[in-house]
C-alpha cells in the first residue's frame, strides 16, 4: 500500500506531530512514498526524508532550552537560524524515490504567491534554503494585532516586498502535491484539536482515504513560540499515545 504523509504547521506544536511520527514507526507504519511539509512539518518531515527518526525524537523530548533563549526578531521575522544549522549537521541520506514537498510564499508587489518545491529534486544547500522560508514567521515587534493580521496589513504596506515567508500563513495543509502520486492512503497529522480538511481540498479527494489525526490538547495561541522542554516534552508523549492507538486499517 502507497501512503503519502501530510505534516501541517504550527510552530513548538510539531513536538505533537513527531510523537505521532514515532508511534507509527513503532507499529511498523514507516514506509512512506511521498512526504509534505509545511512550516514545522517541513522541519519534522526532513528528519524523515533523510532517515533520522532518532534524532527527531531527540530534537523535541530534550529540546535545547537554548532554542527558546535564540529565538529573536531580526528584520521583521521569527529567527530560525538556529534550528536550520541543527538540520545542516544531520546526515543527508535521502530515501531512495521518496518525494517531498514543502511550500512557502514569495512576495513581491504587495502580493503573496505560494511557491512548491520538491525537495527530493534538490541540493542539500538548495533543500534546507527552502525549509527554511518554509518555516520562516513574520513577526512585527511594533504590531498590535494578530501574527495573520498583522502580516496582511504589513504585506499590504509592503513591509516584506522581496521576503520569502512561512508557507503555513495561506496554505497549512500541502496535500494536493501528493494527490496524483498513486498513494493509496494519506495520512494528515495536524496541530489544532479542531482541524479540518480546507474545503478545497475535501471537494478534489475521497475522504475516505484520509486519516486525520488530532491534539486532544486545546492550544492558546502563545503556544506556537512556546520552545520550553516541558510543554515540547508532554506534547510529544500524547502524540505517541494518540498514534499508537490511532485505528488504521492499512
Amino acid at each position: 500500500m502507497n501512503i503519502g504523509l501530510c505534516l501541517c504547521g504550527g510552530g513548538a506544536k510539531g513536538a505533537f506531530q513527531a510523537g505521532v511520527i514515532k508511534a507509527l514507526y513503532d507499529r511498523g507504519i514507516n514506509k512512506f512514498n511521498s512526504i509534505s511539509g509545511t512550516s514545522i512539518g517541513a522541519i519534522n518531515g526532513y528528519f524523515i526524508f533523510t532517515d533520522n527518526l532518532e534524532k527527531l525524537e531527540k530534537m523535541w523530548i530534550d529540546i535545547d532550552e537554548n532554542l527558546k533563549n535564540t529565538l529573536k526578531i531580526i528584520d521583521n521575522t521569527v529567527d530560525n537560524s538556529y534550528i536550520i544549522e541543527l538540520l545542516s549537521n544531520i546526515n543527508y541520506k535521502s530515501i531512495e524515490n521518496q518525494d517531498f514537498y514543502v511550500n512557502y510564499i514569495s512576495i513581491k508587489n504587495n502580493l503573496a504567491e505560494e511557491k512548491i518545491v520538491n525537495i527530493s529534486k534538490l541540493s542539500k544547500e538548495e533543500a534546507l534554503k527552502s525549509i527554511k522560508y518554509s518555516s520562516l514567521l513574520p513577526y512585527n515587534p511594533k504590531g498590535t494585532m494578530g501574527l495573520y493580521n498583522q502580516f496582511m496589513k504589513d504585506m499590504s504596506e509592503g513591509l516584506y516586498n522581496g521576503y520569502n515567508l512561512d508557507g503555513g500563513l495561506i496554505n497549512n495543509t500541502l496535500l494536493k502535491p501528493l494527490l496524483n502520486k498513486n498513494i493509496d492512503k494519506f495520512i494528515v497529522i495536524a496541530t489544532k484539536h479542531d482541524y479540518t480538511l480546507p474545503d478545497d481540498i475535501r471537494s478534489i479527494c475521497n475522504l475516505d482515504d484520509i486519516i486525520i489525526v488530532r491534539p486532544n490538547t486545546i492550544f492558546n495561541k502563545y503556544d506556537t513560540l512556546r520552545f520550553e522542554k516541558e510543554f515540547c516534552k508532554k506534547i510529544y508523549y500524547e502524540g505517541y499515545e494518540i498514534g499508537k492507538n490511532l485505528n488504521i486499517s492499512m
